[in-house]
């Protein structure tokens, strides 16, 4: 039976301690004497009572704790000599309130109770030389009081050398945890915390300060549950250091034991659990870190192999587990793990075996897919993507060398290591198929793709004065990898984004009317139809990610002679799949391109492989194209398909096919039925090229036929390469080329501004009606006799300031006469003549400005056309008699 002090005298006691210094210390140092002649003399029941007397001195004097901490630690160790299990429990509480009012003003200037507190918890936690002689019936209850002082012992981490203390404890922990656990059982208590399900119950059958065993033996069951709380008060603290040590012990611990993959894992997701959720991401940071540190070692044993795929798993199951970690950053993360599979295929292969190197290689990349498609925030998988997309841009800019470079590149890593990367991009687009998530994302878009688009064509994109280290059939393998990869995602994610209206009708039936029109905008915010014209200014602005796509695409032609014909399937499948999901807006990017990749039929008969190539492909596309728009727009009414140019587009291909200009293999439409179907002008053996007019004035008479295509489609959009406007010379006219309107012919339509919501009404042969301002108002046709006379003037001063010699000479064509009339309606010659040298608009005279108009006076220079560039619109009225023609 347990001896405990008189309770009148206990307070007495602690009333005289508590009133001075002096008095608390006296009573210290006579306690300290009372024990060293109680232990002689084995008095354990007045041990007891010392051990009770000074629990309560630790309760009521805790602020003057320092002056007798020294001499409580002396006297625990004196008791825990006598190796007695009831006097080591009674010690157990004693130290557990003493470690819960320990602070660390305490710790750093007493190096001699440091020493003692550290023996002391040594003492209790180290308890394998006691198991050693005792019974087997009270094994599991000195194994308790190790458990226990442990977790008391974690209270003290921050105050003292925390690294230490762990090493005494942690060990301790994570043996007995694995002796008494298993997986299935592991899993069961994760699932349970992952749900929030806390059974406290168990958790409470062990009394925290209380002596661990009250009138029962200890079970196994027991131990289990300390062991788990002794681990729980290690992790749930907010000391970074100690959560950084602790899991590095975990890893290290199962490393060095040999336990079970899936076991420590487990275990680590468990640890992490307990983790306050803003401080989580420590654990991955401090896996990472260590990881990165290990790989940048020199290699010397298969060890250093092991602890990295140890790491490098760990790192994996915890990525993706259902733990949250909120604070990660992600796209850090990611470039860490990029890192890291990088340099172990381009440094760290000389040391791994092929085998070991692609198994470390794999686990980096589950590493990765499963982070960006466990959704902690709106833009992670679009930041992720892009993220592996900027590192494959920038190894293979590594790949281009110099002179001193030269032989110190791997090709063959580099093209593994950028194939490997693409791959990651691919797993995370399938991942995504499968794996639901509660957190709605954002979806990965076109202009996500930019920073990449050098893979269409990588030769071409960087500096001239490197050479590539990649061979030809590497560059083909990376294009074909990455087109396929780019196919998927407009396969899959892009147009993943269109929302399912069945499934959106149940949905909202059930909501009320307010929560309704709420979804119905988040739906339109969230899901976006490509198709419809000008989304995301496709068309407004020239510079988007469908013309950066087509630039790299006629780089891909340009700078191959002998392109791989696999590729150019590919290339066309893609934009086949962009003409269907982008339809109006891919379709007006891609006419200036047809224009500049068709062949100069009527100017030469010798061609290029790649000029062949880049034909055959911008008829194949602009086919697909024209057939898509039926196809997309049901308002359009077979329009396309039934029309004159769609007849001719047919002709010119069956004429290449036949003229052996056509490069076979790339696609099987038109199939030579639906050119017969179709053509009405082409003959077997009829060659007159004058039949066919594919010109960008034949187009613009094909989209006035139909309301909706005149609105957005105009073959006048400007040609832009590398990003800038393409500048063509200017060609002398002859009566041939006039004759035989195909190839890159200048056949200038003018642009509308891309700033100006325009729509065109209508057109009739080459002017149109716009409709600005609500009200219509023609054209470029002659205007009114206000606009006649002020063009003649401003031709009348600009020849008269450069002193035509030719005034008077009535066969020169001038618009002056020797016949004493002032002027004759000008030429289109004279109109070209004075805008070549003007190099600008006609001004427009002030008495027509626009805030002057009237309807009795509607000018056409008032309004504001669709190109101001006068110069263009006078191309259109190029011909052999232009001489003849009178404006």
């Amino acid at each position: 039976m347990d001896k405990k002090p008189n309770p009148s005298e206990l307070s007495y006691l602690m009333y005289y301690a508590s009133t001075r210094r002096v008095k608390l210390e006296k009573v210290a140092i006579f306690l300290a004497k009372l024990t060293r002649s109680d232990t002689n003399h084995n008095r354990d029941g007045n041990l007891q009572v010392t051990l009770a007397i000074l629990t309560a001195l630790i309760q009521k004097c805790s602020d003057d704790l320092n002056v007798f901490a020294t001499l409580v630690c002396n006297i625990l160790l004196s008791i825990l000599d006598k190796k007695d299990l009831a006097l080591s429990k009674n010690v157990l509480n004693t130290y557990g309130e003493f470690c819960s009012k320990l602070d660390s003003a305490l710790f750093p200037g007493d190096k001699d109770f440091v020493q003692r507190f550290t023996a002391l918890s040594q003492r209790l936690i180290d308890t394998d030389s006691i198991e050693a002689r005792a019974n087997a019936s009270n094994r599991l209850e000195w194994k308790m009081i190790a458990l226990v002082a442990s977790r008391y012992l974690s209270h003290c981490f921050g105050h003292i050398n925390g690294k230490k203390l762990l090493d005494m404890s942690l060990p301790l922990l994570f043996r007995t945890v694995y002796e008494n656990t298993s997986q299935v059982n592991l899993l069961s208590r994760l699932k349970s915390s992952v749900s929030g399900d806390v059974d406290s119950r168990r958790l409470s059958r062990v009394a925290l300060i209380k002596p661990p065993i009250e009138g029962e033996s200890v079970t196994d069951i027991d131990i289990t549950e300390e062991v788990l709380r002794g681990l729980k008060a290690i992790f749930n603290t907010s000391l970074t250091a100690q959560i950084v040590e602790s899991t590095q012990a975990l890893v290290k611990y199962n490393f060095s034991h040999k336990i079970e993959q899936n076991l420590g894992i487990t275990l680590l997701e468990m640890c992490t659990l307990w983790i306050p959720v803003q401080l989580r991401f420590i654990t991955l940071g401090s896996l990472l870190g260590e990881l990165t540190s290990l790989s940048r070692l020199p290699i010397g044993s298969a060890q250093d192999y092991n602890i990295q795929v140890q790491y490098a798993n760990y790192v994996s199951g915890l990525i993706s587990s259902e733990v949250n970690m909120i604070g990660l950053s992600i796209s850090d993360i990611i470039q860490q793990i990029l890192e890291l599979q990088s340099n172990l295929l381009l440094h760290q292969y000389d040391f791994f075996n092929a085998e070991n190197t692609k198994k470390l290689s794999m686990i980096y990349t589950n590493c990765i897919c499963n982070l960006s498609t466990h959704i902690y925030y709106y833009d992670q998988v679009p930041d992720s993507i892009q993220e592996i997309l900027t590192k494959v841009d920038s190894v293979l800019e590594f790949s281009f060398v110099n002179d001193e470079t030269t032989g110190k590149i791997n090709a063959d890593r580099i093209h593994e290591l950028i194939l490997t990367l693409l791959e990651d991009v691919s797993v995370i687009f399938s991942l995504l198929r499968k794996k639901t998530s509660s957190i709605s994302r954002n979806y990965v878009k076109l202009e996500h793709w930019d920073v990449s688009l050098a893979l269409i064509s990588p030769e071409s994109e960087f500096d001239k004065d490197k050479k590539a280290s990649l061979s030809i059939a590497q560059f083909n393998s990376i294009q074909r990898k990455y087109l396929r990869v780019f196919c998927d995602f407009l396969l899959n994610e892009l147009t993943s984004s269109y929302p399912s209206p069945t499934a959106s009708e149940d949905f909202l039936d059930k909501m009320s009317n307010k929560k309704r029109d709420d979804e119905f905008k988040k739906i339109s915010e969230e899901f976006k139809d490509y198709s419809k014209p000008d989304i995301n200014q496709y068309i407004s602005n020239t510079d988007n990610f469908i013309t950066h796509f087509l630039i790299y695409v006629d780089k891909f032609f340009t700078h191959r002679q002998f392109p791989n014909i696999d590729n150019v399937f590919l290339l066309n499948e893609i934009l086949k799949k962009m003409i269907s999901i982008l339809g109006i807006n891919f379709i007006v990017n891609f006419i200036p391109f047809f224009y500049h990749w068709v062949l100069p039929l009527n100017k030469q008969t010798e061609f290029s492989q790649n000029s062949l190539f880049k034909d055959t492909f911008a008829y194949t596309i602009m086919y697909h194209s024209l057939k898509g728009l039926d196809e997309k727009y049901a308002d359009l009414d077979n329009y396309v398909t039934s029309s004159k140019f769609f007849t001719t587009l047919l002709n010119e291909i069956e004429y290449r096919k036949s003229h052996r200009l056509w490069i076979n293999g790339i696609d099987s439409d038109p199939s030579d039925e639906e050119i017969s179907a179709n053509s009405n002008t082409y003959n077997g053996g009829y060659t007159d090229l004058t039949k066919f007019n594919l010109t960008k004035k034949n187009m613009q008479q094909f989209a006035s036929g139909n309301e909706f295509l005149s609105s957005w489609i105009h073959p006048g959009r400007p040609l832009l390469l590398d990003g800038k406007p393409e500048q063509e010379p200017k060609k002398e006219s002859s009566k041939q080329e006039d004759a035989i309107p195909n190839g890159n012919e200048e056949e200038d339509v003018p642009d509308p501004s891309p700033n100006i919501d325009m729509h065109f009404d209508s057109y009739s042969d080459d002017s149109y009606v716009v409709d600005h301002r609500n009200h219509s108002t023609s054209g470029f046709g002659l205007g009114t006799a206000n606009d006649i006379s002020s063009i003649h003037s401003e031709i009348v001063s600009h020849n008269q300031g450069r002193g035509n010699g030719n005034l008077n000479d009535p066969t020169s064509g001038s618009i002056y006469t020797a016949e004493g009339r002032n002027y004759m309606s000008p030429r289109v010659s004279d109109l070209k003549d004075v805008m070549l040298e003007h190099r600008g608009s006609i001004k427009k005279p002030k008495f027509l400005s626009p805030t002057n108009w009237s309807p009795a006076n509607e000018s056409v220079l008032c309004k504001q056309m669709i190109n101001s560039d006068v110069t263009s619109i006078l191309g259109d009225l190029d011909s052999d008699d232009d001489n003849e023609i009178i404006v």
